[in-house]
């Protein structure tokens, strides 16, 4: 039995028994600094920390067992599992300040971290490629403990710059990145910035790490998890009462929210879900704000035969099996005075271009994404013009 301790950065925030024999924790967790645990450990404004959540909360940090290619992976390196794989590591992270280390271990935040130490990268070179490698190399790095399906893969720099590399299912998705962000920057929305690279071939995505060494990422799914869910409230506003309860501005929640909303509708993102919208929060100071936006790459028709403007459902404040939802959600737009939708005015024919350069797809295709953008432009307007 061993005696655990997580960490967030440098302070410890829960202590917990660890059977080597089974691999699971043991009892109930004790609470050392409850300001700063990880937000799953709070549950509807109740704290969980029994052995069964630690567990689960270890198994949330690992990679996916959906991400593409991810069984090849663990069968060239001979593990058994995802969690298998981020065993062999602290649990350490570019999306937060949580790691594990034994209570008895002389070990610093300072000398281990991701954000200002280096790191190796064959892990990372081998969950992106699409070749076999049966090498033995270390796991200790980020892209163990690194969510999401898509292949991806962490590298530094020449600037020291932690940068995250990202591949597509159809190669569209990396190009839609790069429009999604220069269309945030013709709105005034604060957004991760991509570049497009290549890899073995393929189209990449390339974004610079959006965190200091002093914050986290909490998802929506995170901030929903922890508050009391209020059955009087909308799934908006429900939203917006988790992030307020975590110490986020009302205002600025509301603003990011219809900032991904309007680019969602416009790019037609069929893939917004709790996870992939955040708040940013400082370890230090305990201070919450909304994160920018990010994940975009599953738009523009991507891996769909037909280029259409029918309304199609989407997520993920209208979930419903049987309707259309995606003309519901544009209206929840609530500010759009601080929008100048006529920076769009040739935003269609810029797409276009942009889909052209890379040749991913026929001219045909491409001209029916730039008319349905127009449509989708207009429609926009529309809702503004006709807002209460």
């Amino acid at each position: 039995m061993r005696r655990r301790i997580i960490m967030n950065r440098t302070h410890e925030t829960l202590a917990f028994d660890f059977d080597e024999r089974t691999g699971h924790a043991v009892g109930s967790a004790t609470v050392l600094d409850a300001s700063r645990m990880p937000p799953e450990f709070t549950v509807h404004g109740k704290r969980a920390v029994y052995a069964r959540r630690v567990d689960a909360w270890w198994r949330g940090r690992a990679i996916p067992s959906t991400r593409d290619g991810i069984a090849r992976v663990l069968a060239d390196l001979h593990l058994h599992s995802t969690v298998h794989l981020l065993d062999q590591t602290r649990g350490l992270s570019l999306s937060d300040q949580y790691w594990v280390r034994d209570m008895d271990e002389d070990v610093r935040w300072q000398d281990v971290n991701f954000f200002t130490n280096p790191f190796p990268e064959q892990l990372g070179y081998a969950l992106l490629s699409e070749r076999s490698s049966s090498h033995r190399f270390s796991f200790d790095a980020p892209d163990a403990s690194t969510g999401g399906d898509l292949p991806k893969r962490w590298t530094i720099g020449d600037d020291g710059t932690r940068l995250l590399v990202k591949t597509g299912r159809t190669g569209q998705e990396p190009v839609n990145e790069l429009i999604a962000s220069q269309l945030a920057g013709r709105l005034g929305i604060p957004a991760v910035r991509y570049t497009l690279g290549e890899y073995e071939n393929r189209p990449v995505s390339i974004c610079a790490e959006m965190l200091t060494d002093t914050q986290e990422l909490v998802s929506a799914w995170q901030a929903l998890g922890m508050v009391k869910h209020d059955n009087r409230l909308s799934a908006r506003d429900q939203w917006a009462a988790a992030a307020r309860a975590l110490g986020a501005d009302g205002r600025q929640v509301d603003d990011a929210t219809d900032d991904w909303l309007l680019v969602d509708w416009l790019m037609r993102n069929t893939d917004r879900h709790y996870n992939n919208f955040d708040l940013t929060g400082a370890t230090e100071t305990l201070e919450t704000q909304p994160a920018p936006l990010f994940d975009t790459g599953a738009s523009l028709w991507a891996g769909e035969l037909r280029v259409s403007n029918a309304d199609y459902q989407t997520r993920p404040f209208y979930t419903t099996v049987k309707s259309p939802t995606a003309r519901r959600q544009l209206h929840l737009i609530r500010d759009w005075d601080r929008y100048d939708l006529d920076a769009l005015d040739d935003w269609p024919e810029f797409v276009a271009q942009r889909l052209n350069e890379y040749g991913l797809m026929a001219e045909s295709r491409v001209e029916q994404i730039r008319r349905m953008l127009h449509d989708r432009v207009h429609q926009a307007r529309q809702a503004r013009d006709q807002r209460p």
